[in-house]
């Protein structure tokens, strides 16, 4: 752990914690964190949803989740300017929110984007647009907390202490850190799912720790892609890419070795492979061992690779036996302007209709 002095004015400037964190993904997490604790200030007793796959569209909320209303709170660290990209992302966060509280039956009261930055002429007005369409046809009440009233809420002397601790001018710098892994209580709800078949076909039967690396990958894309971030977007394409390389290498030598069709240690080569790259992967995807492993899975369930000769005839095999897409995620798709891994084909549908 390292102290850093930082030198500055004392004023209130978002751009602050992304320097802070040394990353513009750093920086959104910081933000919302910070969302979260002048929501507190502001509204005692307000709780937040971990990510397990998705948080159903709340950063921070006041109410009830049950046969109540809520109102809630979304961040959007857009610290570099606000265009189409941007509006698209807000339009897809309202829609979230509606939609999970109309799934978990309870009244989305109202709404607010938090956002670093002010909008110039054009943007304002088509906000203003946006949220009275938006208000009127689903009554619900949507707020805008820019960059003024952001800092017109840390200013109060309620928020002191919240000011103090996101804009200290000596910071500690950590190490970057693997993101936390989550249990998977239900591992029937994987029997199905491509990967497990292409591993049973290489009479691989123990299935379950695959399973929950499978369910740990799926929470960190479905978090970058609801995220939009253009550089961990990318990141994710990038390593998708990378561990993708790994398996393609030792197949090919796998089936230049013999003729069965069961590839015998190819599985534990690929993980090995994976295990020893693994700390080479890039950092803004805050990627951990297990999350790699999945990521692996993930490209298997979407058909490009498997631990027999024949895992294409598997894929189609199952795809034409199947009437229900498969699991895994969406992979993250660049913001319009940005290099994506074109190489990559559509995945399947989401774990849980309305995570994000």
């Amino acid at each position: 752990m390292t102290s850093v002095p930082i030198l500055g004015t004392g004023l209130i400037n978002f751009e602050f914690l992304k320097i802070r964190t040394g990353s513009t993904a750093g920086g959104r997490d910081l933000f919302e964190k910070m969302i979260q604790d002048v929501v507190d200030v502001k509204f005692p007793g307000s709780s937040t949803l971990e990510a397990n796959p998705g948080d159903w569209g709340i950063d921070a909320y006041v109410g009830t989740l049950v046969e109540g209303e809520a109102d809630v709170w979304q961040s959007k660290y857009f610290i570099d300017g606000f265009g189409d990209t941007q509006k698209a992302q807000v339009r897809d966060a309202y829609d979230q929110a509606k939609k999970c509280a109309d799934r978990e039956k309870y009244k989305l009261a109202s709404w607010t984007l938090c956002i670093p930055v002010d909008f110039d002429g054009p943007t304002e007005k088509w906000w203003l647009t946006w949220k009275k369409k938006k208000e009127k046809d689903d009554g619900v009440t949507i707020v805008l907390w820019n960059a003024m009233r952001l800092r017109r809420l840390l200013q109060s002397e309620d928020a002191r202490e919240v000011r103090e601790y996101y804009f200290t001018t000596k910071v500690t710098v950590a190490p970057p850190t693997s993101r936390p892994t989550v249990t998977l209580d239900d591992f029937g709800k994987y029997d199905g799912a491509l990967f497990v078949r292409q591993m049973h076909e290489a009479g691989m039967l123990e299935c379950d720790e695959a399973k929950e690396e499978f369910f740990n990958a799926e929470i960190l894309s479905h978090e970058i892609s609801d995220k939009g971030m253009t550089e961990e977007i990318q990141a994710l394409a990038e390593a998708r890419q990378r561990l993708g390389s790994l398996w393609a290498q030792r197949f090919n030598t796998a089936t230049q070795a013999g003729d069965d069709r069961r590839l015998i240690g190819l599985y534990v080569e690929v993980m090995d492979a994976i295990r020893d790259y693994h700390p080479n992967l890039p950092a803004e995807i805050r990627c951990g061992l297990v999350h790699a492993f999945g990521i692996m899975h993930q490209r298997v369930n979407d058909g490009r690779a498997g631990w027999v000769r024949d895992y294409r005839d598997v894929a189609a095999d199952h795809s034409r036996s199947t009437q229900e897409p498969q699991v895994g995620l969406a992979a993250a798709e660049a913001p319009t302007g940005t290099v994506a891994e074109t190489s990559e084909p559509t995945s399947s549908q989401p774990l849980e209709e309305g995570g994000v």
